[in-house]
């Protein structure tokens, strides 16, 4: 293998690694903010559901 090939099989190497790692990241990005949504979801749910019981209980809030 030449100097030249060497090289570039380096940097096509590094390249690789990089693309591969913001992918991972991408991904990782994409769960957390599922994540997030489905707990936020949840949250607004049981507050939505808290304000329904007071309000059917006649409850001044």
């Amino acid at each position: 293998m030449s100097r030249k090939n060497g090289k570039n099989l380096l940097i096509v190497i590094a390249v690789g690694a990089v693309v591969v790692k913001a992918v991972r990241d991408v991904i990782k990005a994409k769960k957390q903010e599922e994540e997030l949504r489905s707990a936020l979801d949840d949250f607004y749910e049981e507050e939505l559901n808290w304000w329904d019981r007071e309000h059917e209980e006649g409850e001044d809030l």
